[in-house]
């Protein structure tokens, strides 16, 4: 039988090629990760290839390693051996990082530390469908020197440790190498010792020795009470000219020095290839990984069937099979209690809502109500705690949407939005279905001060593609929000206020993200808003209605009502339009000229809401007054 150390070394090889076909990568982590990734998918992670519940999931946080891992996932005909030439090419299906649509990858990772937070939400994830519904499964994790000096995977490591996740198991590539030279000039951790103070069980072990790899995954996966640390110790670039050095990281190895890495380990194959032995061994694999897969979605299938009423409820978590009905609160409040309202309706009959709070549920109102906390002894609690970690809290709802069957709603100050950004964006390339809820979303919204206040957030959200932004004042439009999230595919943001928002009724037209309130049948102009600013907008109208016949249009959604046909958008947009908004409005300019647009210019400021209204210019008067001299100057239409 052939060895494994030979397989293992063909699949480096044809790493190595394959990024010198490509003509960029990084070669240096195939040499250190590759027999780690090799014993990880032929001897542990049990998966079918799809994107089926019951398989173990593996996550490559350190995404720019993915030639090696394509190299296997090829090798075990995940997907044709001739798609590795056209790794990096125009068109190829083999990116330079991991993308969620190749077979057998579970996440697009490559901003380090997002993976890790993935990860951790998988191994949420599971651990309450585990207990829900005995589905049970590892998630595996790799890492390198890089993704463990990145804050956020060590924030979400902390919540792995702190909700004892077992099935979590993080497997470390530690070549002490980092692009810039070695890792002691950016580090003086003692890993094993911060992982134990996070609840981590460690272990280590030689991460070229297949047995020793083997050995220590088998030995990870018995753990009952605790994440597990594993510390490959490898060498970057190992057995080229490079050995060692930070040079090997992003090289690209010409064909003579692979000829020469060839000899030194006695690899035949052809170009580009494998050899026949190895392809008719890495079969024989496959089909006892299925097999050994098979028997696991076998025994849950044979454990629903005795348990007719789970069976049920199981498939309408997978499937998201549940029906709310609408209530409508006609009442003057803040859209943070409002959705709390509309929230804690939907989640009576929509029982797979999770939610996750960075220790500001109280302010935020995103809470399920009546319902328990989530902790390492009850898996079902629906309040999932992160702390004071809103960078892990975004990777870690998207690992929770991508492991499937929960519907996840993550929440902070809009203020605080910025230190989401780059979760929020993997959400929105990967279309995840998330929610992310940010309140406190005016300058005048909270006196905390100049901290606090949001300004440009609104438009930063706005202008990452595929990701739909709300900002309802009412319930009508909350409950709209939901439903474009339970009949879409991506990310939602909801911007709600802390402030009372005056009740004003929806009407039909809300569906299509912006739509007049009132019935206008000679129109001078529109003002465009939303959420808080809404009823100063029908103060201003009623302000200038001695002068002008103005109708509000409610801005729910820009990127909804963006989707709409030509006729409708034309509907609103063939009059002047004026827009009040508390934020930097950038997304508006594409409607209307800078001097119609009442937006924020500066950073806010401590103090009562009537006062800084009037500082920023935020009141009717103030409004009525400049709307009237711009209609004037531009000779928009005659005064009545």
């Amino acid at each position: 039988m052939i060895l494994d150390e030979k397989i293992s070394n063909e699949l480096k090889i044809l790493a190595l090629e394959t990024i010198n076909n490509a003509g960029s990568g990084h070669s240096g982590s195939v040499l250190s990760a590759g027999d780690i990734l090799y014993t990880l998918y032929t001897k542990h992670l049990l998966t079918n290839g799809m994107k089926t519940m019951n398989r173990d999931r593996f996550v490559l946080s350190n995404g720019h390693a993915c030639a090696i891992l394509y190299s296997i996932l090829a090798g075990l005909k995940y997907f044709d051996i001739s798609e590795l030439k056209k790794f990096r090419k125009f068109n190829g299906m083999l990116s330079g990082h991991p993308e969620i649509e190749i077979p057998g990858i579970d996440a697009s990772t490559g901003p380090l530390g997002q993976g890790v937070g993935n990860a951790v939400g998988m191994a949420i994830a599971e651990s309450i469908m585990n207990a829900r519904f005995n589905l049970s499964h590892y998630t595996y994790c790799m890492v390198g020197d890089g993704c463990l000096e990145e804050g956020v995977g060590l924030e979400a490591l902390s919540i792995a440790g702190l909700y004892k996740l077992n099935k979590f198991i993080l497997l470390y590539d530690k070549n002490d190498v980092t692009l810039d030279g070695k890792l002691s000039k950016s580090s003086a951790d003692n890993i094993i010792m911060k992982f134990q103070a996070m609840n981590f069980n460690v272990l280590e072990c030689d991460g070229h020795n297949i047995n020793a790899i083997d050995d220590a995954i088998t030995l990870a996966k018995k753990e009952k009470n605790r994440p597990t640390l594993i510390i490959f110790h490898t060498i970057i670039g190992k057995d080229t000219s490079l050995e060692g050095s930070n040079l090997s990281h992003g090289k690209v190895f010409d064909k003579e020095e692979i000829a020469k890495l060839r000899n030194k380990l006695n690899i035949t194959s052809p170009y580009l290839d494998l050899s026949e032995e190895t392809k008719n061994q890495l079969k024989k694999i496959k089909q006892e990984i299925l097999k050994k897969y098979q028997k696991r979605v076998d025994n849950f299938s044979k454990y629903l069937d005795e348990n007719k009423d789970l069976e049920k409820k199981y498939f309408k978590f997978i499937e998201n099979k549940f029906n709310y009905k609408e209530k409508e609160f006609i009442e003057n409040n803040s859209t943070r209690q409002l959705n709390n309202k509309v929230l804690n309706e939907i989640a009576k009959k929509v029982e797979n809502i999770v939610v996750l709070s960075a220790d500001l549920s109280s302010s935020t109102k995103v809470k399920i109500e009546n319902d328990s906390d989530y902790s390492s002894t009850n898996r079902q609690g629906r309040n999932i705690a992160v702390g004071i970690r809103e960078h892990a809290m975004g990777a870690i709802a998207n690992g929770i949407a991508l492991h499937k069957g929960l519907n996840v709603i993550c929440s902070t100050f809009l203020a605080f939005s910025n230190y989401m950004l780059p979760a929020i964006r993997m959400a929105a390339i990967m279309k995840l279905d998330v929610i992310f809820v940010f309140s406190h979303s005016s300058i005048y919204d909270t006196p905390d001060g100049i901290t606090h206040l949001p300004v440009e957030q609104l438009d930063q959200l706005r202008l990452i593609p595929d990701l739909i932004v709300c900002r309802p004042f009412n319930s009508t439009e909350l409950y709209r929000s939901y439903d474009w999230y339970f009949n879409r595919k991506g990310p939602i943001c909801l911007i709600l206020s802390r402030g009372d928002i005056e009740y004003c009724p929806s009407n039909d037209d809300v569906s299509k993200g912006g739509y007049k309130l009132f019935v206008d049948n000679s129109c001078d102009a529109y003002i465009l808003s939303s959420g808080s600013e809404v009823p100063l907008a029908i103060e201003v109208m009623d302000k200038l209605e001695n002068y002008y016949n103005v109708n509000v249009v409610s801005m729910l959604s820009l990127e909804i009502f963006e989707e709409q046909n030509n006729r409708y958008k034309n509907s609103i947009l063939s009059k002047p339009i004026f827009v009040i908004e508390s934020s930097t409005c950038v997304k508006y300019l594409k409607y209307t000229s800078e001097d119609k647009i009442f937006s924020v210019k500066s950073f806010g400021t401590s103090g009562d809401e009537a006062n800084l209204k009037k500082k920023y210019g935020y009141t009717s008067d103030i409004i009525a007054k400049k709307i009237i001299n711009v209609m004037k100057k531009e000779n928009l239409k005659e005064g009545k």
